[in-house]
């Protein structure tokens, strides 16, 4: 078959399916599985595909049309422009998490220069640490994670661009054995409520570990925890910036003002939820 009919055929297959963008994502597919640009599906329309990269296509659409996000297949997302690998160890990072890069920024202002100490508590993939790093070349990064296969993964992405001469990752579960004190702290904790579990899309529930989606039956447990093992290691008037779920800046909030701190600043993401919060430590622990 030639690339004009597989994209056809699975833009057709991916219509049905009520996969949305189903033209675009049928030519990030074609690409992704022959391993090519985006643009040599547009340019080269005309080309034969071989028996083996038939083969690999309809693997493919098979896994699409089960409910597989496209990231998963290709086995790499792409996050504050960088490229970061991905395994069933490691959540599939989602744009509205860039916020979290944008708070601390912000924060820092001109100050990028300085030899920032940052820690990434449930780092996953650690596109969070990495991002950083990437930005803020005189800074050195701490990532965490309960996951022996998510910290394989992180120090793979860590090596992949280029900054994992400032990074260390570490197993541990959230700060457990770790002394501080940190100028920074960032965390994409599970958030999700329990009850909310038969909710979410297929390509959530079924392919994002579970370790890193669920905060136990009102989605806040992970930040009890948080609010405690943060104060003890961020410094005096260091800044923590968390990812927070639907609902949940004022439950966060509380938690965390009980603890020694006060709200920098929130950000909302494009559907105008509460996403990520700043707070800075104002009293000792």
């Amino acid at each position: 078959m030639t690339i004009k009919e597989w994209r056809q055929l699975i833009e057709e297959n991916l219509s049905k399916a009520g996969v949305p963008n189903a033209s675009l994502e049928a030519k990030w597919l074609i690409a992704g599985a022959l391993e090519k640009e985006n643009s040599f599906v547009t340019l080269h329309s005309s080309y034969l595909t071989s028996s083996q990269e038939d083969a690999k296509l309809q693997e493919w659409l098979r896994r699409r049309l089960q409910g597989e996000p496209l990231s998963r297949l290709k086995g790499i997302r792409e996050f504050w422009s960088l490229p970061f690998h991905l395994n069933e160890h490691t959540l599939d990072p989602r744009p509205e998490t860039e916020l979290l890069i944008e708070g601390v920024l912000k924060w820092i202002d001109k100050r990028t220069l300085d030899p920032w100490r940052i820690l990434d508590l449930g780092t996953g993939s650690g596109c969070l640490l990495i991002a950083l790093l990437h930005e803020l070349k005189n800074t050195t990064g701490l990532g965490v994670d309960l996951s022996e296969g998510a910290l394989t993964m992180a120090y793979s992405n860590a090596t992949l661009n280029k900054v994992a001469a400032r990074a260390t990752f570490q197993q541990s579960n959230w700060g457990e054995d770790l002394e501080g004190a940190f100028d920074i702290i960032v965390s994409n904790p599970p958030y999700i409520p329990l009850k909310d579990k038969e909710t979410l899309e297929k390509s959530v529930l079924y392919f994002d570990p579970s370790l890193a989606l669920f905060g136990g039956e009102d989605g806040l447990e992970c930040y009890r925890i948080l609010a405690r093992e943060i104060s003890r290691l961020l410094a005096i008037e260091g800044l923590s910036v968390l990812e927070i779920g639907y609902g949940q800046r004022k439950g966060v909030e509380a938690l965390f003002h009980k603890a020694g701190f006060k709200t920098l600043f929130v950000l909302k993401d494009l559907a105008g939820i509460d996403r990520a919060i700043g707070m800075q430590k104002t009293i000792a622990p």
